[in-house]
């Protein structure tokens, strides 16, 4: 049988009783006793008691798009680091959100969809709006510019003369005017180079 993905949700969150080691800094977190009583009172109003001292949470600052994610069959939730800095009721909005994956996932064997029906009534009977986006994440959350985001210089060189142009982007018309005028094709080769406060010819 295929494995169901795991769910990525309030802008594409998900803690526990007990809490494994964060995969980027390697030590235990320790959640505060708020958060082991939220999530057996969910539990219990779901009539799965058992269900919070069986999830296991991990918190990674590598994740800057999300704010959570949760793995139902390895009952395992994953935050974001940027929640422990977030008003009280997003985080507990959105810890609620990724354990009702996994409650749902108990109940009816992964076969609704992630933000299905069962998935909304779990949300309601908690006490919560079942919702996927949050304000949060646009107007608070840091953001982390992609790779391809960042500013490149692309340097032009003549192998023949050593001739160097550099620009913001590749531009493939340009030629060696001194090859040119020797009677050669004049084409450059063009390769990445870090910004480092260089001027560009592009204009």
């Amino acid at each position: 049988m295929p494995r169901r993905p795991a769910c990525s949700c309030f802008g594409s969150i998900a803690c526990a009783i007990r809490v494994v080691p964060s995969t980027k800094n390697g030590h235990e977190l320790t959640p505060p006793a708020e958060i082991d009583e939220s999530m057996a009172h969910w539990a219990s109003l779901w009539d799965i008691p058992s269900l919070a001292s069986r999830v296991s949470v991990e918190f990674s600052s590598r994740m800057t798009r999300s704010l959570g994610r949760c793995y139902p069959e390895r009952s395992l939730i994953r935050l974001s680091e940027h929640l422990t800095e977030a008003p009280r009721s997003i985080f507990l909005e959105a810890l609620c959100h990724e354990l009702a994956h996994i409650a749902v996932h108990e109940l009816n064997g992964g076969k609704t969809g992630p933000h299905g029906p069962a998935w909304e009534e779990l949300m309601r009977v908690a006490g919560f709006e079942p919702r996927t986006r949050l304000r949060y994440l646009c107007s608070e959350a840091p953001i982390v510019k992609r790779r391809s985001q960042q500013r490149r210089l692309y340097v032009h060189h003549c192998p023949v003369c050593q001739m160097e142009r550099i620009a913001r982007r590749a531009v493939k018309r340009w030629r060696c005017s001194a090859c040119i005028e020797a009677g050669l094709d004049g084409k450059l080769e063009i390769r990445r180079r870090p910004v480092r406060g260089i001027a560009d010819d592009e204009g």
